[in-house]
């Protein structure tokens, strides 16, 4: 449809929705007076843009003037899939989210506290698995960054500065988007994504309230981090509460092998990410000669569903997952046990 009146409209979202809720729909305003209809170009944060919606008074729309905001953040119900929103603030950034969400179709109410969204499904009597509760330990929440991540290095992690680096060089497609860091703990490499100004907005998810509160503390206190760039979830990675096809870009840093279920999570991963959109992770990778790689499998896959406190792949498990989900363009680094690696999702 195109617009014959003076127009200035800087959204740069695909699949763009405008939620209305004035007397009329934002078509209805347009085909009023089409001659006379002026879309101002309003101010645009980190994770929403605002334009204001202005026509010719006439009875049907008189006082009729409406603020429209479209999340840039796509966040949805766990349980049913429909967008969730927030009656006390129009922004999911750090800085600015507040109140519950609520879901626009089963009503089911979620919390944000001090800046943490929860989208997670509540669960009576549900037991995690041993490597789960391990990491919602406010204890290990607290010392992660603090001494504990550095033992990585004897497995061949270079640290987090390397590890950034190279994840954002993949990540170069997604310049200018919404990414996730998934599995995000402590909130290392959110911190270093937001700081490199490569893009629009960086969602730090983990199911570990522990780690997410930490994650909030280090933000809040480090001043090269934008908080307007910044959302924080708490969320499943096998049931993310975000909009098909939303990201460009999702990272998962040393944290796969922590799953419950590899599988279905990389499913998720899939579903979320845009077409042409990249995940890249890292792991620890278990050392197996090539000739004997298939004969462990089964081994390797009766222990990883023993849910204990980590899993184990060889690279060929994880070209697997990601392949099996529809996944194109493997590549990998390894250094020792450390596997760094990538895939797109088709164009």
């Amino acid at each position: 449809m195109a617009l014959t009146a003076p127009c200035t409209l800087s959204l740069r979202q695909n699949g763009l929705q405008l939620k209305t809720e004035a007397y009329t729909s934002f078509l209805q305003l347009v085909s009023l007076t089409p001659s006379r209809v002026q879309l101002q170009k309003g101010v645009r944060t980190s994770n929403n843009a605002r334009c204001s919606v202005s026509a010719p008074t006439t009875p049907e729309t008189e006082g009729a003037k409406e603020d429209v905001v479209i999340q840039k953040v796509k966040l949805v119900c766990p349980i049913c899939q429909q967008p969730v929103a927030s009656t006390a603030s129009k922004s999911f950034g750090l800085a600015t989210v507040k109140g519950d969400l609520s879901c626009s179709r089963c009503r089911k109410s979620y919390p944000s506290k001090g800046g943490i969204i929860d989208l997670t499904i509540p669960r009576k009597g549900y037991v995690a698995p041993i490597g789960s509760l391990f990491f919602q330990n406010p204890l290990i929440a607290y010392v992660y960054e603090r001494g504990y991540r550095d033992d990585f290095r004897n497995a061949g992690f270079p640290g987090f500065d390397e590890e950034a680096q190279r994840a954002q060089d993949i990540l170069e497609p997604a310049k200018g988007e919404v990414i996730m860091d998934l599995s995000c703990g402590p909130g290392g490499f959110t911190r270093r994504f937001v700081s490199s100004g490569k893009f629009d907005t960086v969602i730090a998810a983990d199911f570990s309230e522990a780690m997410l509160e930490q994650a909030r503390d280090f933000i809040q206190s480090d001043n090269s981090v934008d908080l307007d760039k910044v959302v924080l979830v708490r969320a499943d990675a096998a049931r993310l509460p975000f909009e098909s096809s939303s990201l460009a870009g999702v990272h998962a840093g040393a944290a796969i092998h922590c799953w419950p279920d590899v599988q279905t999570s990389v499913a998720e991963i899939s579903r979320v990410l845009k077409p042409g959109g990249v995940f890249v992770a890292s792991t620890f990778l278990l050392p197996v000669p090539s000739v004997l790689d298939e004969t462990l499998r089964p081994v390797r896959e009766a222990f990883n569903s023993l849910q204990l406190q980590m899993s184990f792949f060889s690279e060929s498990d994880l070209k697997v997952y990601v392949e099996s989900c529809g996944f194109v363009n493997y590549q990998s680094y390894t250094r020792r046990r450390y596997i760094l690696f990538s895939a797109t999702k088709p164009e």
